[in-house]
């Protein structure tokens, strides 16, 4: 057990873990990416907040064209579980025939995943490639498709390294598991 200011906690994964999670998950990207000649450089679309850690890690280790976007979507707010589906910033840049890759903090029950990719299908993405730092074990309430995945954690809340409990954490120096809210 790890004391935090969150309180008590179980450290799953350190800086150093996590930081070669992403350049695992940098080269897989590649492999699948630079080659792409397309008219226009790759969408890189940030789900905020959580993904801005992973997303800043993960940019420079990207070896082709890109254009960095954000999306903010939120399930939880300052809660430790979801709840409606809120839309607070939508891309700026036109998704139409872009490849878009979509990395986000968390794979959780898959519902924020599904409704970012249904957005981009909508908005006219000839590509949707989806990264996630954190997929947690278990069920999820809907079929989601994750091309590149960090690390895998247990069904428990997590923070840490831009995922937040109750809207702190996101500065911990690696992913935790906070142990009153499981």
């Amino acid at each position: 057990m790890t004391p935090t200011h969150l309180g008590p906690a179980e450290h799953l994964f350190s800086a150093e873990e996590v930081e070669a999670a992403i350049q695992r998950m940098a080269v897989a990207i590649n492999k699948d990416l630079e080659h792409l000649t397309p008219r226009r450089p790759v969408v890189l679309l940030c789900v905020l907040t959580g993904a801005v850690v992973v997303v800043g890690q993960l940019m420079p280790h990207l070896h082709f064209p890109l254009v960095l976007d954000c999306v903010q979507v939120s399930r939880y707010g300052a809660e430790t579980s979801g709840g409606s589906l809120q839309w607070r910033t939508r891309p700026k840049e036109s998704l139409a025939g872009a490849v878009v890759l979509l990395v986000d903090d968390i794979l959780d029950e898959g519902i924020t995943l599904q409704a970012l990719q249904e957005y981009c299908v909508a908005e006219g993405a000839a590509a949707i490639h989806t990264a996630v730092m954190v997929r947690k074990k278990r069920p999820r309430t809907v079929e989601v498709q994750v091309d590149y995945v960090g690390l895998e954690v247990p069904d428990h809340f997590v923070f840490g390294y831009g995922l937040d409990a109750r809207g702190l954490g996101r500065n911990a120096p690696g992913i935790f598991v906070l142990l009153e809210d499981n």
